[in-house]
């Protein structure tokens, strides 16, 4: 990389480098937004199952609040209360006790700090946890088994999502249930704590006669100290569940469901195309800087490899239009500097890129003019700059960019001897390659992967696109008409469907393929609309699938960018549509 960038500084920045230098900052772009909406969701994940988790404490808190009231308030537990909170009267005065709010509240700390200890079996006994764990299965299957009837299964948010509004309920009562199947031993273990300090710590109560109003302010702490107790108990149950269960579902959730969300941010950001685009863009850049290695010595002399082979073969036959990997060769071969201008969007030229033998310094320098691909130029084609003006080429083959070549090499020879110049450069290139195909493999595998790239030789159109082009893009794309308006603007405008497509949104096919028997109204509505009959019958329908949906709307899109939307690429997409549509869900359609 450091060798490609220091070759496109000294060539300053032209279209090609520039342009990569566009594609690597979106990349970092897309890469970076890819990172942040995945630790997004992962963060709102987190955040919904705050709010589930809470719900089921407050649910569970408020379901055991009687049973711990009840068990405060009789037997030998609610005995040892009373002795514990009596013992703490000084002057026979209970009210006193409890209205003075600094003593009330250490009172009320003994009993947390007390049932703390009581609760601690919630955390501690594997026992305990696992009776916890069993009661919730039930309402995570079923959540999980209605996220694979709806084909969403492994979106952590979408799981979570179904627990909140469908099974909350449920999960609650799952937690009560389970807290109060537990609540003997919390009081036996209370109790306990209980007896233990009332033995160590205090003497007798003082006050064995209470008022009517002793002992309705003793009712009220005591309903205050159910209340804390119960916030322990709830709190325990639910970090237990979260500890020994939730985290780790969820956390296994997360992983399954950021591979799943994060392709389609990649699919939504087109974070691979602009990947392809950059690799094409390096490829590029490797061809025409990248120093041919001299030293074969290092190497064993090996025969050309297949790909090789057909390069070679296949550039000798005139009907082969050239590329940059032939002006390397030839620029090589022939001790040339070839400069590639072509057009801005102003209209003036403005250069491209520059290609320079590196085994020996340029003898001669050659500039060429590339006009991108386009109905009138479907392989591109080139022209030359000669004393800064412009001689067209006019090759009956595709040897335009050899013809060009042999014209910039030799400005005044005759066309016959241009020709035949053509045809030389041709096979010249052919037989180096095959002499020394050690030098030349790295850089035809180079171009065979560039090759597989769709739209691989974007660099040789990015930013030389004619104007013309440019303004029909913008003129065009995002235009809403019906099928049957573009089939005739395409008819009128010759080549514009070069630039341009017709996307049908929804598919045709996701509209007229969808069941006769039992439609939803949202598909006969569709279907009314694709075939301009209030009542429309199986002709009706088959003449829609004839001619496409000519009374169907589209949208216009660019040529490149139609054949990586969704609806073309994904028929599993076409599938949820039909669905949406065959379950009236407008919303999920559109």
């Amino acid at each position: 990389m450091p060798k490609f960038l220091t070759a496109q500084a000294k060539e300053g920045l032209s279209t090609v480098a520039k342009t990569n230098m566009k594609n690597a900052a979106k990349l970092t772009v897309k890469k970076m937004a890819e990172e942040l909406i995945t630790y997004g969701l992962g963060k709102a994940e987190e955040e919904l199952l705050k709010q589930i988790l809470a719900a089921i404490e407050n649910n569970v808190n408020k379901g055991i609040a009687d049973d711990v009231k009840s068990n405060l308030e009789k037997g030998e537990l609610g005995l040892l209360v009373d002795s514990i909170i009596l013992s703490h009267v000084d002057e026979e005065q209970l009210q006193d006790l409890l209205r003075d709010k600094d003593r009330k509240t250490k009172l009320l700390n003994i009993f947390t700090e007390l049932s703390k200890n009581a609760v601690q079996p919630f955390y501690a006994d594997l026992s305990l946890q696992n009776k916890l764990n069993s009661s919730f299965h039930g309402v995570i299957d079923k959540a999980l088994e209605e996220l694979a009837e709806e084909e969403v299964k492994g979106k952590a948010t979408g799981f979570l999502t179904s627990i909140k509004l469908v099974h909350m309920g449920a999960l609650a009562a799952e937690a009560t249930a389970a807290v109060l199947s537990l609540s003997s031993k919390f009081f036996q273990n209370l109790q306990e704590q209980l007896t233990t300090f009332k033995k160590d710590h205090l003497s007798e109560e003082k006050l064995k006669h209470q008022s009517p109003q002793d002992t309705e302010m003793l009712k009220e702490f005591k309903q205050e100290l159910a209340d804390t107790i119960s916030n322990l108990m709830a709190a325990a149950l639910v970090e237990v569940f979260h500890q020994k269960f939730s985290s780790h579902l969820v956390s296994w959730m997360q992983s399954k469901a950021h591979g799943v969300i994060t392709q389609h941010v990649r699919s939504g950001l087109k974070t691979d195309r602009t990947e392809e685009l950059l690799r094409a863009g390096q490829n590029n850049s490797y061809i025409k800087h990248m120093p041919v290695d001299q030293d074969l010595k290092r190497h064993p002399a090996k025969e050309a490899s297949e790909s090789l082979k057909t390069h070679a073969e296949k550039i000798k036959d005139a009907n082969t239009p050239g590329n940059i990997l032939d002006i390397r060769v030839l620029s090589e071969t022939t001790g040339t500097k070839v400069v590639l201008l072509t057009e801005n969007s102003q209209g003036k030229l403005t250069k491209m890129q520059q290609v320079h033998p590196n085994t020996n310094p340029a003898s001669q320098e050659v500039t060429l003019i590339y006009r991108p691909k386009s109905v009138k130029y479907p392989d591109g084609h080139y022209d030359v700059l000669i004393n800064n003006h412009t001689v067209s080429i006019n090759s009956k083959d595709k040897s335009c960019l050899f013809h060009a070549l042999a014209r910039g090499m030799n400005p005044d020879a005759s066309e016959v001897e241009i020709s035949k110049k053509a045809d030389d450069l041709r096979h010249s290139e052919a037989d180096t390659l095959l002499k020394e195909p050690d030098k030349w493999e790295p850089f035809v595998k180079r171009k065979e992967w560039t090759d597989a790239i769709r739209g691989g030789d974007w660099y040789m159109a990015e930013g030389a696109m004619s104007n013309t082009e440019k303004e029909t893009l913008r003129r065009e794309v995002g235009k809403v008409e019906l099928y049957s308006t573009w089939k005739q603007h395409a008819q009128n405008n010759p080549g514009l469907g070069q630039l341009i497509n017709a996307d049908h949104q929804p598919p045709v096919s996701c509209i007229l393929n969808i069941e006769q028997s039992n439609q939803s109204e949202l598909a006969k509505a569709m279907l009314k609309v694709a075939t301009g009959s209030s009542n429309p019958d199986k002709n009706a329908i088959d003449e829609a699938k004839k001619y496409h949906g000519l009374k169907l709307p589209t949208v216009y899109v660019p040529a490149e960018i139609h054949r990586d939307f969704l609806s073309t690429t994904s028929p599993k997409f076409r599938e949820f549509l039909i669905e949406s549509i065959q379950q009236n869900d407008v919303v999920g359609t559109f």
